[in-house]
């Protein structure tokens, strides 16, 4: 029995390194061998044995029954001790597959993941390239666009790039790069034709290839018109009319409408006690316009311009201060008004900041300007009277600021709201023949000032 046991251990050990050693489709054959030669041996032995039992039965007849058992049984304890072996050997063979198998189950397990991924891949690109598809489509297409009409003078010897970029700042197409790469395409590089051309934001990209490769129109007159600082809505508009550009009433009317898609037009606050809605966002500058034009092109041309001059500093700067846009052009408007320098911008502008911050003690700014704006502008022009609308842009009545701006502020007064002066000032006035501006922290002192400056 030891022997046997020893050489059951010797073949697990030589099974091991010959599962370890050779690959797995061939470990099965080639563990077969030894396991029937050494089942071969056991039998064999049992049959030698045998026959020399028969031999020395056959001397003692009368001991044959007793060996006929003790045969039998030594061939049951043969096959017993056979099983066993085969059954170990046969656990052992299983035990050593089944990692095998896991890991093929494992590797398995990686494809379906790797085919997933792939899958997702393929399906996020198809995405991505479905929504550009759709967005050049809407571009190229001019799907939901503004159909105002402008019109677009071409300077001589323009490119393409020149074009499309002139094309975008007009706010025609909204893809300089697709505009080229169309033309490009259509083979209209170099065909178009310089002068005046009525286009709109409606017109596909054939449209306007077509449109730009036509005629010129004849020059249109163009007229010149300058808005200072401070100037109010009513006083653009009747200035427009007077330029022939375009009627004061329709271009109040479009201005106020505003809807041409700028961001900051989503800033403006709406109140049943402004008068006019989009005071303070005309932009003081030169324009140019031409003659008999359509309000809304004059209306958008303004909307753009206050866009780019008031900068992403400027908002940042706001947001610093916790301040909105409405507020600011709102105490920049009377601070316009008020002085005529940046330095004493700064200055009139600490003395309302220190009012605002001491309400209790201050509740009203009291300025001229504000009430002028009331008897001046609103109540000639209001169609139905509210006592309410005059009392809250009446500074002398309505208490912090007025519903909204009383003119149309520059970047000085936006600055000098911004940037105040630090001061401890809470009133001031000026000569009105010399321009001095005199400061006070106290009633007496101004009341002093008063006399300084012959008001009183």
């Amino acid at each position: 029995m030891e022997q046997k046991e020893l050489e059951r251990s010797e073949k697990s050990v030589l099974l091991d390194d010959i599962l370890n050693s050779v690959p797995e489709e061939t470990a099965s054959s080639d563990v077969e061998e030894p396991n029937e030669s050494s089942g071969d041996n056991m039998p064999d032995q049992s049959q030698d044995d045998s026959a020399e039992s028969g031999t020395e039965s056959d001397e003692d007849a009368g001991e044959l029954p007793n060996a006929d058992v003790i045969s039998g049984e030594s061939a049951e304890n043969a096959d017993e001790q056979d099983s066993e072996e085969f059954d170990g050997e046969e656990d052992e063979d299983y035990e050593e597959e089944v990692p095998k198998k896991r890991k093929k189950k494992k590797r398995g397990h990686g494809h379906i993941i790797f085919g997933l991924i792939f899958s997702v891949v393929i399906i996020s690109v198809s995405i991505l390239a479905a929504v550009f598809i759709l967005k050049c489509s809407k571009e190229f297409l001019a799907i939901g666009k503004s159909d105002i009409e402008l019109v677009v003078d071409i300077p001589m010897n323009s490119s393409t790039l020149d074009i499309a970029e002139q094309l975008y700042r007009e706010g025609i197409i909204s893809d300089p790069k697709l505009f080229r790469l169309f033309s490009k395409f259509k083979g209209a590089d170099g065909t178009y034709i310089a002068g005046t051309h009525t286009l709109s934001p409606k017109m596909d990209y054939n449209t306007l290839i077509e449109e730009l490769q036509a005629e010129a129109e004849n020059q249109r007159e163009t007229v010149d018109v300058i808005f200072p600082e401070g100037i109010t809505l009513l006083e653009a508009a009747q200035r427009l009319e007077e330029k022939n550009v375009c009627s004061a009433d329709e271009f109040i009317k479009v201005f106020n409408a505003g809807g041409f898609g700028f961001d900051f037009e989503e800033k403006v606050r709406i109140s049943s006690l402004k008068f006019y809605k989009m005071e303070g966002y005309f932009f003081p500058d030169t324009y140019q316009f031409y003659v008999d034009e359509d309000p809304r092109v004059v209306a958008k041309k303004i909307y753009k311009n206050f866009d780019a001059r008031v900068t992403p500093d400027l908002y940042g700067r706001m947001k610093d201060l916790d301040m909105e846009l409405e507020d600011v052009l709102t105490l920049a408007s009377v601070i316009q008004a008020e002085a005529p320098d940046t330095t004493n911008m700064k200055m009139v502008a600490s003395v309302f900041f220190n009012r605002l911050n001491n309400p209790d003690e201050y509740p009203l700014l009291q300025s001229d300007p504000t009430t002028n704006y009331v008897e001046e502008v609103i109540k000639p022009n209001i169609q139905f009277k509210s006592e309410a609308m005059f009392k809250a842009y009446d500074t002398y009545q309505g208490a912090g600021l007025p519903p909204g701006p009383i003119c149309n502020p520059g970047l000085d007064a936006i600055n000098a709201v911004l940037y105040p002066a630090e001061t401890d000032y809470f009133y001031f006035c000026s000569n009105l023949e010399t321009g001095e501006f005199f400061y006070a922290e106290t009633l007496d002192e101004h009341n002093q000032n008063l006399i300084e400056a012959g008001l009183v």
